[in-house]
């Protein structure tokens, strides 16, 4: 059985020459390790390969949804996995448009083995357009959250005060208490004189964030 070629995204330079051989040990024909969308858009065109691994975070510019669109529009049967910390991809911005159908997406923390990313990868090859369940719901106890909530999440992770928030977001400080109530409530954090739910909230955000 010939190899399966494969194209590996990934913006830090020691992951994707070490993710690289892993998967190139797995009997992959990694033919490409490339670091922007550009980038991978070219290797596309060279080397026309079975499945894509997509870091989800590519830093300034598209993330890796929008270069795994871009790589479906020249062929729409591609495999698609992403490999990422991020447990939900709505912390890296909003408004990131949805999933290619078929995509696969994991965790790098629930990832225990190079041969367990393999046989996902494979999966994503050989039925690359199977309709998948909310891909990141099992990973994070932010799946439940509303976009609203998830964005005031944010502004509190990046250390602004209620006054802030809700000049920020165009709404009264007793919208930002109630929302900064139910995002406690939906990550089981406690309302105690012992607890700061700010400080829990910002731990929330970036463990889940993979940091």
């Amino acid at each position: 059985m010939s190899k399966l070629n494969l194209i590996l995204v990934e913006d830090d330079s020691f992951t994707r020459a070490t993710l690289g051989d892993a998967l190139a040990s797995q009997n992959f024909n990694v033919c490409a390790r490339v670091g922007t969308a550009a980038e991978a858009i070219s290797a596309q065109k060279q080397f026309n390969p079975d499945v894509a691994v997509l870091d989800l975070d590519l830093g300034i510019g598209p993330t890796g949804i929008d270069v795994a669109i871009a790589l479906r529009k020249h062929n729409p049967k591609l495999g698609l996995v992403f490999l990422t910390t991020y447990q939900d991809p709505r912390l890296i911005e909003s408004d990131l448009p949805a999933l290619p159908e078929g995509s696969i997406y994991l965790s790098k923390r629930e990832i225990n083995s190079t041969s367990a990313l393999a046989q996902q990868i494979s999966v994503a090859m050989l039925k690359p357009l199977v309709r998948r369940p909310f891909p990141w719901s099992k990973h994070s106890d932010l799946a439940n959250l509303t976009e609203t909530q998830i964005e005031i999440m944010k502004l509190v992770a990046k250390g602004l005060s209620t006054s802030e928030i809700a000049r920020v977001r165009g709404v009264t400080e007793q919208a930002v208490d109630k929302t900064i109530s139910r995002i406690s409530k939906q990550l089981s954090i406690p309302k105690s004189s012992e607890v700061n739910q700010r400080a829990q909230i910002i731990k929330a955000f970036f463990e889940s964030r993979g940091q």
